[in-house]
C-alpha cells in the first residue's frame, strides 16, 4: 500500500457527489488529490472534483445549466453578485455561495440546513439542524443576507406565493 493510501483509509472519498437533502455544505479542500470536502447529516466525504465542478454538476442533474439557472434568478430578483443557485425545485434545495463562486475560499451551504448564524471575533459560525457547526471567516451580517437572498428565491421559484412589486 503507498504512503498516501495508508493516510486516507478511514476517510470517505468519492469521484462524483450528487447533492441532496442531506447535504449541509461544499467546502473547498486544499490537497492534490481530494479538491472538495462535503459535509452530511451523518458524516463527510471527500471529493477528487473542486466544489464550482460540483455545483456545475448537479444543476445538470437536475436539469439546467449553472448558468441558466443564475440567469433565472438574476432575472427574477436582480442578485447579480454571490447569487444563490436553486438547485432543484421540486426538491426545494437552494445553496448560498459566501464568496463570489471563482473565489477560492467560496464555501457553499444548503439553505434548509442553517438553523441560526451567530458571530464571532474571526467572523461567525453557523449552527445546522443536526448540531454541527461551521465557523467561517465573514461576518454574521454577510450570512444573513444571503439566507434573505435564498428565502426569497424559496418563495419565488419553491411556492405558489406571488410578489406584486419589482426587485430591480
Amino acid at each position: 500500500m503507498h504512503i498516501f493510501e495508508r493516510r486516507f483509509v478511514n476517510i470517505n472519498m468519492k469521484d462524483e457527489y450528487t447533492i441532496t437533502s442531506s447535504t449541509i455544505a461544499i467546502l473547498p479542500h486544499f490537497h492534490p488529490f481530494l479538491q472538495t470536502r462535503v459535509l452530511e447529516w451523518d458524516g463527510e466525504y471527500y471529493v477528487k472534483e473542486k466544489p464550482f465542478y460540483i455545483i456545475n454538476n448537479n444543476c445538470l442533474h437536475y436539469g439546467a445549466s449553472y448558468e441558466g439557472r443564475r440567469e433565472a434568478v438574476i432575472h427574477r430578483t436582480n442578485y447579480k453578485q454571490k447569487t444563490p443557485i436553486l438547485l432543484s425545485e421540486s426538491q426545494e434545495l437552494i445553496i448560498i455561495p459566501t464568496h463570489s463562486p471563482e473565489h477560492m475560499d467560496c464555501v457553499w451551504i444548503m439553505f434548509h440546513q442553517i438553523k441560526k448564524i451567530t458571530s464571532t471575533p474571526a467572523g461567525s459560525t453557523i449552527v445546522f439542524h443536526n448540531g454541527e457547526e461551521l465557523p467561517l471567516p465573514i461576518s454574521a451580517e454577510v450570512i444573513h443576507q444571503q439566507i434573505q437572498k435564498a428565502s426569497v428565491i424559496h418563495s419565488l421559484f419553491c411556492t405558489n406565493q406571488m410578489f406584486s412589486f419589482s426587485f430591480n
